[in-house]
C-alpha cells in the first residue's frame, strides 16, 4: 500500500505543472507580448552580441544548423536563418505553461540566452475580447534570442511562424510570400476578416478558426512551422498583443536545450 502510495504521489508530481525560480535582482516588470518570425539569423548568434560560448544557435532553410558562427544572415543575402526547431510549444504535463523564443529590445545590456516567465492578465493591449480573457491563468517563458530596436520596454515579440516578418523578410523564399500582415501576420489578417464587431465568443471563435485554417494551409508542408503556427491560434488564444506581467526566471532545460 505504501508502495501504491509513493507511485502515486510521484505521478502526481510528474503530471503537475512546473515551477520555475526566480533570479534575484533579475528583470521584472509589465507589458505586452507581440509577435514575429522574420527568418532572419537571430542576433544572439553572433558572437559579438551574444557572447562567446553564447550563441544562439542558427540554420540554413532546410533546418540544419550551420557552425560558422560568421555565416551571414539570409535577410543580408547568406544561409543562416531562424532555426525552425525554435518555433513555441507547450509543456507536455500541464496545459497552462508553453515555451517560446523572443526578441527583446535594443540598445541595453545583452540579454541573449536568458529567460522570462510571462504571466497573462486576461487583457490586451488595444483591445479585451474573450481570447484575451481566455489567458488569464496562463504564463509562457520565453528564452531572449533576438533583439529588435522597435520593442519597447516590457514588450517580448514572440517567435511564431506566422507572426509577421517585420522590417525584414528572410521568409518569401522558405515559405511563400502569403505570410499574412507585414506586422502582425496571419492574426491580423484574420482579425481584418472578422472584424471587431459582434459578440466577443463570436469574434473568440471565428478568430481561431480562421487562423487554424491559415497555419494548415500555408504551412502544410512543413509540420515544425504549422505546430509553431497554431500554437497562437490554440495555447494563446489567437490574442492580438495579450498584457502581462514578467520575471527574469533561471532557463528550463526545455528552452536551454534548443538555444544551442
Amino acid at each position: 500500500m505504501k508502495t501504491l502510495l509513493l507511485f502515486a504521489l510521484i505521478g502526481l508530481t510528474l503530471t503537475g505543472c512546473p515551477s520555475f525560480t526566480y533570479v534575484n535582482g533579475g528583470f521584472s516588470g509589465s507589458g505586452f507580448a507581440s509577435r514575429y518570425w522574420d527568418c532572419c539569423k537571430p542576433s544572439c548568434s553572433w558572437t559579438a552580441n551574444a557572447g562567446n560560448g553564447n550563441e544562439c544557435k542558427q540554420c540554413d532553410a532546410k533546418g540544419n544548423t550551420i557552425s560558422d558562427k560568421n555565416a551571414r544572415s539570409k535577410c543580408d543575402g547568406g544561409p543562416a536563418t531562424t532555426c525552425i526547431s525554435q518555433v513555441p510549444f507547450t509543456d507536455s504535463q500541464c496545459s497552462t505553461v508553453g515555451y517560446a523564443f523572443a526578441a527583446v529590445p535594443g540598445g541595453g545590456p545583452s540579454i541573449c540566452g536568458r529567460c522570462f516567465e510571462l504571466a497573462f492578465t486576461g487583457q490586451g493591449k488595444y483591445e479585451t475580447k474573450t481570447n484575451h480573457k481566455k489567458l488569464k491563468g496562463k504564463k509562457l517563458v520565453v528564452m531572449a534570442s533576438n533583439i529588435g530596436y522597435d520593442v519597447a520596454g516590457g514588450q517580448f515579440d514572440i517567435m511564431i511562424p506566422g507572426g509577421g516578418v517585420g522590417i525584414f523578410n528572410g521568409c518569401a523564399s522558405i515559405f511563400g510570400n502569403n505570410l499574412g500582415a507585414q506586422y502582425g501576420g496571419l492574426l491580423t489578417d484574420c482579425e481584418n476578416q472578422v472584424g471587431w464587431s459582434g459578440s466577443d465568443d463570436h469574434i473568440y471563435s471565428e478568430r481561431k478558426k480562421c487562423l487554424s485554417q491559415k497555419c494548415n494551409s500555408i504551412f502544410a508542408n512543413n509540420n515544425q512551422a504549422k505546430n509553431g503556427c497554431l500554437f497562437l491560434a490554440n495555447f494563446l488564444e489567437a490574442a492580438g498583443n495579450p498584457l502581462h506581467t514578467f520575471r527574469e526566471v533561471k532557463c528550463p532545460t526545455v528552452l536551454s536545450s534548443k538555444y544551442k
